[in-house]
């Protein structure tokens, strides 16, 4: 097939999009038939013709020339092949970055190939195998200059929120000149004859290509592989793909463009549009010239059509309209967080070898991104989140929020208070109580203060005798098992009780009472439980307590609790009359321990013991150290002091940054 006699392909629907010669060099060569060896004998033969599929490797330019492919691995020599595109208007543009990105922090893991592709040449920039630590030691300096070049067009699917959005998170650089192929493509299929369907609504790349270039587009299990490895040649020839399907797509679609009468102008490059809230059903914005724009719908004098409106019946647009209009409310925090959410419910599903969708739906995991929260509590207020979707994925859930607000320095905001109310006719006996707290944690602005004394957390003070006394009114609760509290000791104040690091054998762990802050035990014991001691000692120590109390008072009086004491309180009791600043930092915390587990151990068992208890990570919150003495005295940290040494991690820089110092 001749380039001077190649014709694009148009579309198969009825509506009529112009014809327009290849305007390219490079073009399909024809399918050259082979007689089967009953042909050649005179026979026919019935047998269909292989399954013939689009790639870049069908392409042939002047004198047979095939397409060229710059496979570079380190950084020089990607600097040499980037400086081949620096003159080019447009370039195909893609990039591929491992599916479980998430297990490691470093830049190369986050982005492991940049794709990028002109008529006669495709660059792959393995930037996986760049050594450093830094967007500069990683991504040559020419390569950065395409990036971030506006005059420089890069053509692609969801560019913009996809890949430019990586490599601004995590590389820190501005990324422009991302050129929508969805938006260029429903201008030149339904702008001639259905101009209220053309939006900005997006458009998978396989399709673009078999209904524009004529084959259909190959996605084996390739795409799925380790890209932080020296590429194999399937991986080559498949991220060669899709940056060349890029640019023929760009090639292609603009010169039907061309061909409308009257000509349409050239849509606006992504990054342009107006920040904000923005529908599918948007009409695209063109760029008449001198930063002015016009909308498709004031050019073709028709308003586009909503979603599911348009050849369907009247009641299945009810449903569609209500999932699309769930799935546009995500703001652009809310969307990174679901991709993030996404890609672990795909590690889930992997592991478990079941369908993502049997992880979680795509609505509820909208609806977890949206509501963003911090704890069991807040992610069971989740509509359509039950115990059962709690009791097998929440942990995970919660690890993959608490680490994303991290990594982006953004402040949990309490969600639970405000879910909850929705529904008082099924409101659970503690909600008034839940509410209240978060009345008080908005007039008190310490990180740990109580509204009642102005000092520490309430709490419940116990005597040697086991008998609890509330502050508000007065209860009794006897503890059996207070005769045994002089042979306890603490679970870690022995080396050899700590939880074991191969992640198998049972944690030998204290149950805490559920009591934050005690007396130390006194040592007249008998006599004391033959007389009860009168009230007013706690509350001379509370009188005397107005300042922020030091770490050897807030190991003092944590550490030294009954090992002994009821069981019946759950630990849950002495986290929950935290300050909501503290809970969030518990929650980091925990987060960052589980993190620190799958580094040493990925296969660890679900049942495992934790490598930090949650008693510790209370102690943590109360002492809030500072230098790494102070952390290297807290109870029960050996262990995860040890975790991190093996895992490469620094522990105090990262409690020093989830729980800061006391103002």
């Amino acid at each position: 097939m001749a380039s001077s006699t190649h014709t694009v392909a148009a579309a198969s629907d009825s509506v009529k999009t112009p014809k327009a010669h290849w305007p390219l060099a490079y073009c399909i060569q024809p399918q050259k038939s082979k007689a089967s060896s009953l042909q050649s004998y005179g026979f026919s033969s019935t047998q269909a013709a292989p399954k013939r599929w689009w790639s870049h490797r069908l392409y042939r330019g002047p004198g047979d020339k095939e397409v060229d492919i710059l496979y570079s691995k380190t950084k020089a020599q990607s600097e040499i092949y980037a400086k081949q595109f620096l003159d080019e208007p447009v370039i195909g543009f893609d990039m591929e970055w491992p599916w479980n990105d998430w297990k490691k922090n470093d830049l190369q893991n986050k982005i492991g190939l940049i794709q990028i592709a002109t008529e006669d040449k495709i660059a792959l920039f393995h930037i996986g195998l760049h050594p450093g630590k830094t967007s500069e030691d990683i991504i040559a300096p020419t390569l950065k200059r395409i990036l971030e070049d506006p005059k420089i067009g890069k053509v692609g699917v969801n560019v913009l929120k996809a890949d430019f959005a990586r490599l601004s998170r995590f590389f820190r650089l501005e990324p422009k000149g991302a050129v929508e192929s969805s938006h260029l493509y429903r201008l030149v299929k339904f702008g001639p004859g259905k101009p209220e369907l053309v939006s900005v609504k997006l458009v998978s790349l396989a399709h673009q290509v078999e209904e524009q270039l004529g084959l259909p587009l190959f996605k084996g299990d390739v795409r799925t592989s380790n890209w932080s490895k020296p590429l194999s040649k399937d991986q080559i020839n498949y991220a060669a793909g899709d940056a060349y399907a890029g640019f023929m797509l760009y090639r292609c679609m603009n010169a039907k463009r061309l061909a409308m009468k009257p000509t349409p102008p050239m849509p606006i490059h992504a990054e342009k549009y107006p920040s904000g809230k923005a529908s599918r059903d948007d009409p695209i914005l063109l760029d008449v010239g001198d930063g002015t724009t016009i909308t498709t719908e004031a050019f073709f004098g028709v308003k586009p059509a909503k979603s599911g409106t348009i050849g369907t019946n009247s009641k299945v647009p009810k449903k569609v309209q209500t999932k699309k209009t769930g799935a546009q409310s995500l703001d652009h925090l809310s969307q990174a967080l679901y991709e993030e959410l996404a890609t672990r419910r795909a590690s889930l599903a992997e592991t478990r070898k079941i369908p993502p969708y049997r992880v979680i739906s795509d609505i509820l995991l909208e609806s977890v991104a949206r509501a963003q929260p911090c704890d069991t509590e807040a992610l069971l207020a989740v509509k359509g989140i039950g115990k059962v979707q709690q009791a097998k994925y929440g942990d995970d859930w919660l690890e993959v929020i608490s680490l994303f607000l991290t990594t982006n320095g953004i402040e949990q905001p309490m969600k639970t208070a405000k879910s909850v109310p929705s529904k008082p006719d099924t409101q659970l006996p503690h909600t008034p109580h839940r509410s209240k707290t978060r009345r008080e944690a908005e007039i008190d602005t310490s990180s740990d203060s109580s509204p009642a004394f102005d000092t520490a957390p309430p709490r419940t003070p116990q005597l040697c005798t086991g008998l609890s006394f509330g502050m508000a009114g007065t209860k009794l609760d006897v503890d059996e098992n207070s005769n045994k509290s002089d042979d306890s000791t603490s679970s870690y104040d022995s080396e050899d009780s700590l939880p074991s690091l191969d992640f198998g054998s049972p944690s030998r762990r204290r149950v805490s009472s559920g009591t934050k802050r005690k007396r130390a035990e006194s040592p007249v014991k008998s006599e004391m439980e033959q007389t009860p001691q009168p009230l007013p000692t706690p509350l001379k120590q509370k009188a005397g307590s107005t300042q922020q109390p030091s770490l050897n008072h807030a190991l003092a009086i944590t550490s030294t609790a009954p090992a002994s004491a009821s069981t019946s309180a759950p630990f849950a009791t002495q986290s929950a009359s935290l300050s909501p600043g503290s809970r969030i930092a518990r929650s980091k915390l925990l987060a960052f321990s589980r993190l620190v587990t799958r580094k040493l151990n990925p296969a660890r068992p679900a049942a495992a013991p934790p490598i930090v208890t949650e008693h510790t990570l209370d102690l943590i919150i109360r002492a809030r150290p500072q230098i790494q003495d102070d952390l290297e005295r807290i109870p029960g940290i050996d262990t995860l002091l040890l975790a991190c040494e093996k895992s490469g991690t620094d522990l105090l820089k990262n409690v020093v940054k989830f729980v800061p110092p006391r103002p």
